[in-house]
């Protein structure tokens, strides 16, 4: 018999090439949505089998958990989606720790070992890494993908499912007839980033087109911006860009914002008219200031991202790849205790800057790529250059995990990272809160990208128990 041939789908956009072409080159693997799951029953947690049944579920339901990459290397790849998957290849189960560890520390362990793993070639970028935690009925899933088929709300998307699927296993359920699953008949959904949906004006094209040509002062004086960031020569930057294949690796982070900490938190943003995600930054720029004494240094430049499905008519449940992303300055800032007028000004600002950008489809900066004459070359060629931004906050937002579960299977916390940016800013704060639950934070840095002398370990513990305390104050 004829093994299935996979089936073509579509060629990429050019902003999932950029994603194609920055794994290809080595330079980011493994975004990572992490679960705590408390379950009830007769669940054998140490058998892969026990979780085949859930993960059918999320394959039949979702295409993007079916496709793979084709041509990575190029400028033409393409996605096309295989008959079959075999679970077997999905699925990790690791062994208790060996080692006197807390939940939290193994976590961290578990993302760090993860995060730059690359993904097997024939199979789609996807896998579930199980690690046992202390309580024996309960487990940390970490639902690693590739950026390639989803933006960091595809990991909520999946554990809504995955949990659902778990509650509906039963000790009457045929596990072992579960390992080889069907791929999802949908046809994969159209790109996000067309001209029609994210259009561009000449004045917003022409600025970094020019700024290729045309020294800083002249288009000043035409009143062109060669770069979206709004950086300057007080920002820190930290390192130029720099990578080495044999030598990158992630480094992770974790802090638990408790609960009782985030609902205060929450009602003083809504008092000074700002949400959670903008009240971060001026506490991020607090906690680098803190840490980094340079008086040169006199503000951060953040990189935020956008989940835009609202704004073209996605449903919030669809996985795929819908982030956008802007750019804004927070004064460096030594202040003690609660934030300053300033800070509440500038998380107000902040706030409102994002909801614009959300709401606003013209002249997005991933627009641009579709003029990029070769994204691959483009983003190999940052390397040793600049980079353009201090910090990238990601926040996934209120997560209501257990919507769609059952008794059986509580979701406890949820944890959102990805890996250090090579051509990117040197930190990535990424969070997430789970309803009634934890604000979740991780730090990742590239190692070597922060440019201080010392432990980088050491100065990032630092900034994260300074934004912890941070949240204490508000």
């Amino acid at each position: 018999m004829t093994a299935a041939k996979n089936i073509h789908q579509r060629r990429a956009s050019p902003n999932e090439q950029r994603t194609i072409s920055r794994e290809d080159l080595g330079h980011y693997y493994a975004v990572i949505v992490g679960a705590v799951y408390e379950l009830e029953g007769d669940f054998n947690l140490a058998a892969p089998e026990t979780f085949y049944p859930a993960l059918s579920q999320c394959v039949q339901q979702e295409p993007w958990l079916c496709v793979v990459v084709g041509d990575a290397h190029t400028e033409k790849a393409f996605f096309e989606r295989i008959p079959t998957l075999d679970f077997k290849n999905h699925v990790t189960i690791l062994g208790p720790s060996e080692k006197d560890a807390d939940d939290l520390t193994l976590i961290q362990e578990t993302l760090e070992a993860d995060v730059d793993r690359p993904f097997s070639k024939g199979c789609p970028p996807w896998r579930v890494v199980i690690q046992p935690l202390e309580a024996e009925n309960q487990i940390f899933v970490a639902f690693s993908f590739s950026h390639t088929i989803g933006d960091g709300m595809t990991g909520p998307i999946f554990h809504r499912t995955f949990a659902r699927g778990l509650n509906e296993t039963t000790a009457g359920t045929k596990l072992a007839d579960y390992q080889i699953a069907k791929s999802c008949t949908k046809p994969l959904p159209g790109p996000f980033d067309t001209p029609e949906r994210l259009p561009i004006s000449w004045s917003f094209l022409l600025g970094p087109l020019l700024g290729e040509i045309l020294p800083k002062f002249i288009l000043d004086f035409l009143g062109f911006k060669a770069s979206l960031a709004r950086y300057d020569e007080g920002t820190w930057t930290a390192t130029p860009v720099f990578f080495n294949a044999e030598t990158y690796k992630t480094q992770v982070r974790v802090v638990e914002i408790e609960p009782v900490v985030i609902e205060r938190a929450v009602r003083a943003a809504r008092e000074h008219e700002a949400k959670l995600t903008g009240v971060i930054h001026p506490l991020m720029a607090r906690a680098l200031s803190k840490s980094l004494p340079d008086k040169h240094i006199t503000n951060f430049v953040s990189q935020t991202a956008i989940n835009m499905r609202r704004s073209v008519g996605v449903p919030g449940d669809e996985m795929g790849e819908f982030a956008s992303g802007c750019y804004s300055k927070t004064a460096r800032s030594e202040a003690e205790g609660p934030l300053t007028p300033e800070e509440w000004a500038n998380a107000k600002e902040i706030t409102e800057q994002l909801a614009l950008s959300a709401s606003e489809l013209k002249d997005h900066a991933i627009s641009l790529l579709r003029y990029a004459p070769n994204i691959r070359q483009w983003m190999a060629g940052k390397v040793g250059k600049p980079r353009d931004c201090s910090v990238e906050m990601s926040n996934l937002g209120l997560v209501d995990a257990d919507a769609a579960a059952g008794s059986n299977v509580v979701t406890k916390k949820m944890i959102f990272t990805q890996p250090g940016h090579v051509a990117g800013p040197p930190v990535t704060c990424n969070t997430v809160t789970l309803k009634g639950g934890s604000l979740m934070v991780t730090m990742t840095w590239q190692t070597g990208a922060l440019g201080i002398e010392g432990d980088e370990g050491a100065f990032i513990d630092k900034v994260c128990a300074d934004l912890k305390s941070g949240f204490d104050l508000l």
